[in-house]
């Protein structure tokens, strides 16, 4: 079973499904100004837009500013037709919230203080588990299991795409080829997405500047391990099998702390990574248990964590260097964990600007995201809304319903 990817299916231009696109891309749309953007007559816009609303998906609600005459009504996006999931499993963590279908957080399991998501060495088991928690969920916040409509998942590891299989995972190395939709389709007919983490961040901060085809940007996840997603032209870009941004296993100068599945020597994962710097200063004798407690370590000024700090940052700035002059994206924006450690984001910086061509330099930004513990959550929302809504998807869902109709 495979319910992937059909936001990347062809759709026609002026259908129902994208108009909803448009609805969903603009706060601004009326009738008349769908007219005017797919050059639509009014009374086929009127259609669609009636169709839409009629399965409940698309609600008028004030005015436009009037450009003469009667004031058109706005068009937006009705959230209360259903419910999508987004689940970030990380090496120490796993989350859960659900959103509405205008992607408004409804419950977050992290606020709900419940014990956590246990991840186990079966998959299997693990996909239970969050199958009963996003249902637990979904029930102490008044929703009904009928009215789930999707949910994505964010994976530390590469994802194959388009099946969604993950591959060679070093937070969980049982988990290899694990087929994570198939094991979800005992519990739920619904799409089911799975995408590197990094992917997702960049997803996400790609919207927080407006999708639009120009973005090109790197988003560089610094937590227990390290990951890279690629925006090219506005969208994801995976490569051919969906490896791509995987700068992890990279060798670098450095010694290897930690083991890592990729069999490269001295990986950019098992140098300097957050669990490759766990690892090297609890060799030193200093109290640290995740990433997080390296970057508090740094923040009190504990010079050995400075050091071990300063130096992965001038490792990962050098391996991005290359990216980046291969690449030339506008931005390359910092999540995960460690990206709250100032000293480490200011050692990547000034080894990208040093290494950097001055053209691929020119234009380029590099900063740490807002809040490094949203990006991923937020991106994998975003990814369960895209295909829950896609044009193609909703164009279907208008010819089921006419078909109905018609033989009713």
């Amino acid at each position: 079973m495979n319910h992937r990817h059909l936001q990347d299916a062809d759709h026609a231009a002026g259908s129902a499904g994208d108009i909803l696109r448009l609805i969903r891309g603009s706060d601004a749309m009326s009738r008349s100004t769908l007219a005017r953007v797919t050059g639509l007559a009014p009374s086929t816009v009127s259609l669609r837009v009636e169709s839409l609303i009629s399965l409940g998906l698309v609600r008028e609600s004030g005015a436009e500013e009037s450009r003469g005459g009667r004031r058109a009504r706005r068009l937006e996006l009705a959230g209360d037709q259903g419910f999508v999931a987004a689940v970030d499993i990380g090496a120490n963590h796993v989350r859960v919230v659900l959103s509405d279908l205008t992607g408004r957080s409804l419950v977050d399991s992290d606020e709900t203080g419940h014990a956590g998501v246990p991840v186990s060495d079966d998959p299997e088991e693990t996909v239970e588990a969050l199958w009963r928690r996003i249902i637990a969920l979904a029930d102490s916040t008044g929703l009904a299991e009928a009215d789930f409509r999707g949910v994505a998942i964010s994976i530390p590891a590469p994802i194959e795409y388009p099946s969604g299989r993950i591959v060679t995972p070093s937070f969980m190395p049982t988990w290899h080829e694990a087929d994570l939709p198939g094991l979800f389709a005992a519990h739920t007919d619904s799409p089911v997405l799975v995408e590197n983490d990094a992917n997702l961040i960049a997803l996400f901060e790609s919207t927080e500047r407006g999708r639009t085809d120009e973005n090109q940007l790197l988003a560089v996840k610094l937590g227990t391990r390290i990951g890279c997603g690629i925006l090219a032209s506005g969208r994801l870009h995976r490569g051919i099998g969906g490896a791509a941004g995987e700068i992890s296993h990279m060798e670098v100068k450095g010694v290897s702390v930690i083991p890592c599945t990729c069999g490269v020597p001295n990986c950019l994962d098992s140098v300097v990574s957050g669990g490759a710097l766990v690892a090297k200063l609890r060799a030193q004798g200093l109290d640290a248990e995740t990433a997080s407690d390296v970057v508090a370590l740094g923040a009190r000024g504990e010079p050995l964590a400075l050091e071990a700090i300063r130096e992965a940052g001038a490792r990962i700035g050098e391996s991005l260097a290359g990216i980046v002059n291969f690449f030339n994206p506008r931005e390359v924006v910092l999540a995960g964990s460690m990206s709250a450690s100032l000293p480490l984001v200011a050692a990547i910086r000034a080894e990208l600007f040093q290494k950097c061509l001055p053209l691929a330099a020119h234009d380029l930004e590099v900063r740490a995201t807002r809040d490094p513990f949203v990006a991923g959550i937020r991106g994998a929302t975003l990814l369960a809304l895209d295909e829950v809504l896609a044009p193609a998807r909703i164009d279907a869902l208008v010819k089921d319903v006419a078909d109905d109709l018609r033989t009713a």
